[in-house]
């Protein structure tokens, strides 16, 4: 996982940039120096203008990152790219080929495959399979060292359990996603969870719930200085305030949807 410095510097290098010249109206080029270097964050209006200078799509600065299925960078594109455009039934399709199966060669690359089996399955409406994926993902963790896919995981399968209405196991799963949630170092990954667990509540009808995981995800992420899943988690607000009829709180939480969506390119995943 490179830092936010290290993936400014390669872009800049990579456009034949001079700090100087990236710097130029937007910032000291110390401060630009002191940000390659991980010395300093820069905050949301900073990275918007350097991503401008440098021509790139914020999406590609940002640290999230797909996981791996496969040693064959083919097949880890192909996935990446149908899950960012949320296609999951040619996501399913292409998961079921002999060819991606027979290069499954190590225990995490099991994983990550069942994870993202299980997530196809579950947004094609195939629960219980679904729900079998999700489990094989998790036959041979480290239950005492979550890492993020296992959380994702684990959340996967509280949200089935909230479609079938089954709120304690739903919420068994969100306690489980969240086991020593202290103990490991920010990846952008995580601020997934914070959404998936508000989803969940959600889908339990539980406002209370889910709009506390969702202010303590919002805070997570503004915290780390990210971006990510900032659209949908405002989506979800405008929604849960609509439920309250607080068409105050609703319009203010759609703005600034509108405003990460339109700025990051993220998508809103809108099928409540």
């Amino acid at each position: 996982m490179k830092n936010l410095g290290t993936v400014l510097k390669e872009l800049r290098k990579k456009r034949g940039m001079t700090q100087k010249q990236l710097a130029e109206g937007i910032c000291a080029q110390s401060m630009l120096s002191a940000i390659e270097n991980d010395v300093y964050i820069p905050n949301a209006i900073l990275l918007v203008n350097l991503a401008k200078r440098l021509k790139v799509d914020l999406n590609e600065i940002s640290l999230a990152t797909n996981f791996e299925i496969s040693a064959n960078e083919e097949f880890n594109q192909t996935v990446n790219k149908l899950c960012n455009s949320h296609q999951y039934i040619e996501l399913l399709e292409f998961l079921q080929q002999n060819k991606v199966i027979d290069n499954l060669k190590t225990a995490h690359q099991l994983q990550v495959y069942y994870y993202y089996l299980g997530v196809a399955q579950l947004q094609t409406n195939k629960l219980s399979e679904a729900m079998q994926s999700l489990k094989l993902s998790l036959a041979e963790i480290n239950h005492l060292q979550l890492d993020t896919l296992s959380r994702l995981a684990y959340l996967g399968m509280g949200y089935i359990y909230a479609l079938e209405n089954k709120k304690t196991a739903a919420v068994d799963n969100i306690d489980l996603a969240f086991r020593n949630w202290n103990d490991f170092s920010y990846e952008e990954n995580q601020n997934i969870i914070y959404y998936l667990a508000a989803l969940i509540y959600f889908k339990l009808n539980d406002y209370q719930d889910s709009t506390a995981y969702l202010v303590d995800g919002i805070g997570f992420i503004a915290k780390h200085d990210s971006h990510y899943m900032l659209a949908n988690c405002y989506f979800l607000m405008a929604r849960l305030a609509q439920e309250a009829h607080q068409d105050d709180e609703r319009l203010e939480a759609n703005g600034r949807k509108d405003l990460f969506s339109e700025l990051y390119g993220e998508k809103i995943f809108q099928d409540f």
